[in-house]
């Protein structure tokens, strides 16, 4: 069965991370329910994922993993309710935790520590125009790791000034391509077509060079690591922080609006996106010693 639920969070064009992750609290739930009443999971009922939400909270697991456990669960019901095993929702909104959005934002890339991976990028030893326009479109673009690595070189709409994505939901949207994003795609795409480079994927590496496969997204890791270190950056360094650092700066340097950010980046709700409207944790504090 679970075999076929993968296949359904495939086809719905979900991430490999995230159905794995799915998966695996499917399969958590599965243990709990076997062990609490010694007979195997065939459907949900609500009564069973209240009393699995107690369990959980009794074990001190924070709101944000339960809320993921459930979102999981509620995927599977969806699942089994297009298979015919089941009728009905039973994970309702009421069941989530409600969380408070924190007040305080994470600490992002400072404008010296952007401008540092710009530069040490394009002066790279082996790769230096891909590995500058992949910092460029990361940080100027707003893109997930897993829309990153999946770009195509048609995808790229360079004389129209937007690339085509396919982003979280399989949902399509455009990002636009500012100037900075225009001259590194442009010396990057003429370096591949002097390569001759058969891969319809943007991004390429050793491995996949000579396939038709995309780079795993373990690949934008493994290079902020690098250039982390290279850059002697102090902060922390991942793909997500790089869209994190997006978003803000949309928002609080170039002047654009809620909707704006939310379409560039592909947030499903503005609420996602008014995270970045917070304050910096300095400027709270400033504020909380005048009380």
């Amino acid at each position: 069965m679970l075999d076929k639920f993968i296949e359904y969070m495939k086809n719905e064009g979900m991430a490999q991370n995230t159905y794995e992750s799915y998966v695996r609290d499917v399969k958590l739930f599965q243990k709990y329910y076997e062990d609490s009443y010694g007979e195997e999971l065939e459907t949900l009922t609500h009564s069973d994922i209240s009393m699995y939400k107690t369990y959980l909270l009794n074990k001190n697991m924070v709101a944000d993993t339960i809320n993921r456990k459930l979102s999981s669960l509620k995927k599977y019901n969806q699942f089994l309710i297009e298979q015919n095993i089941q009728e009905d929702i039973v994970i309702k909104e009421k069941d989530f935790i409600k969380i408070q959005k924190p007040m305080v934002k994470k600490k992002l890339p400072s404008e010296k520590d952007i401008n540092r991976l710009k530069h040490f990028t394009s002066k790279d030893e082996k790769n230096p125009k891909r590995d500058f326009c992949f910092i460029v479109l990361f940080t100027y673009g707003g893109f997930r790791e897993s829309e990153l690595t999946k770009l195509k070189v048609t995808d790229i709409r360079l004389e129209d000034r937007f690339i085509n994505v396919i982003g979280k939901g399989n949902k399509f949207r455009q990002v636009v391509i500012n100037d900075l994003m225009y001259g590194a795609l442009y010396d990057y795409l003429k370096e591949r077509r002097e390569m001759n480079i058969k891969n319809p994927y943007l991004f390429i590496g050793q491995k996949n060079k000579n396939t038709l496969k995309p780079l795993n997204r373990n690949f934008c890791n493994r290079q902020l690591n690098k250039y982390k270190e290279i850059c002697k950056i102090d902060g922390k360094l991942y793909p997500h922080i790089l869209r994190d650092y997006f978003c803000s700066n949309a928002l609080h340097n170039a002047g654009y609006t809620i909707e704006q950010v939310a379409n560039q980046a592909g947030h499903s709700s503005l609420n996602t996106t008014r995270v970045y409207l917070h304050t910096e944790d300095e400027d709270l504090l400033t504020l909380s010693n005048k009380l």
